[in-house]
């Protein structure tokens, strides 16, 4: 019972530090505001946001109180989203299309239906209803997902006058997690593809770390050093704490170049990765072909001019080559084709005088 509680308390104050409401106008400038209405099943009276106990084909209408107080009429855009693990190594609410990871076997937007455009009266306010349809099959773990509200227009206005809309643009997430027991379910990380990239301009190469399990990870560390070809030394090393991973969700942690260009070649990442009770361990080859490297060291926006792509002068000079043995063939065919008529020419001279 103690440890059922103390993994109860553990999820809460997790949660707690993730939902959040993503604000960038000042407390005077809000345009609207949104509240949940907390129903009976819900776990704690101490949070803001729908921590539920629901069971199997249970559909439930969670309410939301959503506040105009300006002197203007505002229309805001609403989604149900999935929880994803974006690749800061944070969970992120804010996606309502992304694609399903492998290992869930539910997501939130799957099982969550919210409408679209919400119109809100100046000076008013209006409940708004999210409806939540259980799966029939029960299911051990998490469902983690939130509601993301935004106002309709910024992006519009971002384009006319990016300066103006930034310093308008208001959104709130509203977390759902959904849970049927206490049983612990404990997280099974795995490294995926690894692969050389670009972001952002930069150099990097991408390690697709997944969490298979429905289970939360509040302190993600990670420690992956890259290593080229036998060199004993890591050549690029990256080493962050303090991540987090939403339940069955994977993302891209990265190693950056750091202004070095891509040197083709043989390569092996070793990554160490702990969630605060058990470490996984992996090591992985990968090669960075030349026409790769050549490609990305290109497009680098931080390299300096002397190691971005060169001229590939070796092609250059088998195409030359290339290009003057087939002239030389042709010249060689027709030369010998006039010489042989020549000799006709003259064997038939030779035949008349006769």
């Amino acid at each position: 019972m103690k440890k059922s509680a103390g993994i109860i308390l553990l999820a809460i104050i997790f949660i707690s530090s993730l939902f959040y409401s993503t604000k960038t106008t000042l407390a005077s400038e809000m345009s609207f505001t949104v509240k949940a209405i907390l129903p009976e099943n819900q776990r704690s009276q101490e949070v803001s946001y729908y921590d539920l106990r629901v069971t199997p084909g249970q559909k439930q209408t969670l309410q939301l109180e959503l506040s105009n107080d300006t002197d203007e009429d505002i229309v805001v855009k609403a989604s149900a989203n999935a929880a994803i693990t974006n690749d800061n190594g944070i969970v992120d609410y804010s996606y309502n299309k992304t694609k399903k990871d492998s290992s869930a076997l539910y997501t939130f937007n799957e099982l969550a239906k919210l409408p679209e455009e919400i119109t809100l009266p100046k000076h008013s306010k209006r409940t708004v209803d999210c409806v939540v349809t259980l799966p029939e099959k029960a299911f051990d773990g998490y469902i983690l997902g939130g509601m993301y509200f935004e106002q309709k227009g910024v992006e519009e206005a971002a384009k006319s006058n990016e300066s103006m809309a930034i310093g308008n643009r208001f959104s709130y997430v509203v977390g759902v997690l959904l849970s049927e027991n206490d049983r612990e379910v404990k997280p099974e990380l795995a490294l995926n593809k690894v692969s050389p990239d670009q972001k952002n301009g930069n150099n990097v190469v991408l390690m697709n770390l997944q969490n298979k399990q429905p289970a939360l990870i509040k302190k993600l560390q990670v420690d992956a050093k890259l290593y080229y070809e036998k060199e004993k030394k890591p050549r690029y090393e990256n080493h962050q704490t303090a991540l987090t991973m939403a339940p069955n969700t994977n993302f891209d942690y990265k190693i950056d170049l750091n202004e070095q260009p891509f040197v083709p070649g043989n390569y092996t990442v070793k990554v160490t990765v702990n969630d605060g009770f058990r470490d996984w361990q992996w090591e992985k080859a990968f090669t960075i072909e030349e026409k790769e490297a050549k490609s990305y060291n290109a497009t680098a926006v931080n390299l300096p001019p002397e190691q971005k792509q060169r001229l590939p002068w070796h092609w250059i000079f088998g195409g030359i080559i290339g290009i003057l043995a087939v002239i030389a063939g042709i010249v060689y065919y027709f030369r010998k084709k006039m010489k042989q008529q020549q000799m006709q020419l003259e064997k038939y001279k030779t035949h008349e005088e006769k």
